[in-house]
């Protein structure tokens, strides 16, 4: 089975379940906040290579992006904001999540990420069967659906929250694959926005023309 199978089985009318969503995220936030390689220390004995601090900042800026995406779902669990909320104000958040969602989209085909995601994919994931090119040509695949699906603007605020979030769900579910869909290998983040926007859509509905994917 699945981990989406396993967590879309939850009884999420449940309040329990529901706060302990909540109780989750805000944990996982407080841990990105104070990790300690998030920022550079002040001083460094040894200067640090351009490859590796190219691919140190790209992870602070995963790390980064994960953080605000996870930050707006809560946000959006507690209230999902209409036409008019937004209406004049000089942050649209549902927009503001939509950046977020989009650079980690883009994230997808950077080069350490390509060769990070045939690393872990090789043992149990999607490299099972397949080779490394067909692992990068569904890195590309995934890449091009999720921003087909973030370009989409019909039906107002709250449908395309829905979208986001039905996006959110294939990123996740995308690295649930690569990991072989082993709780033990899933980043525990990724498990945090796969609920907190399984949720979220929840609320506001599909969006229009949506297909079902197993959710």
């Amino acid at each position: 089975m699945k981990i989406y199978q396993l967590l879309i089985a939850c009884d999420f009318h449940d309040p329990a379940l529901l706060e302990w969503v909540r109780q989750e995220a805000e944990y996982i936030l407080k841990i990105m906040e104070a990790d300690p390689n998030y920022a550079l220390p002040g001083s460094l004995r040894q200067v640090m290579p351009p490859d590796g601090l190219k691919h140190y900042f790209r992870r602070c800026e995963r790390i980064e992006l994960a953080r605000r995406i996870i930050q707006y779902l809560l946000a959006f669990l507690g209230h999902i904001p209409s036409d008019q909320d937004v209406r004049g104000d000089l942050v649209d958040p549902a927009e503001q999540l939509r950046s977020f969602v989009a650079s980690t989209v883009d994230l997808l085909l950077e080069p350490d990420v390509k060769s990070a995601v045939i690393e872990e994919a090789s043992p149990h994931g999607l490299l099972h069967t397949g080779s490394e090119g067909d692992c990068e040509k569904q890195v590309l695949l995934m890449n091009r659906m999720l921003k087909g699906m973030l370009d989409k603007r019909d039906g107002g605020i709250t449908a395309g929250i829905a979208t986001m979030c039905r996006a959110v769900e294939q990123f996740t579910l995308f690295w649930f694959d690569v990991h072989g869909n082993d709780m033990r290998r899933v980043r525990r983040s990724d498990i945090c926005m796969f609920l907190l926007a399984h949720l979220v859509r929840s609320r506001c509905g599909p969006p229009p023309g949506a297909a079902g994917n197993g959710s």
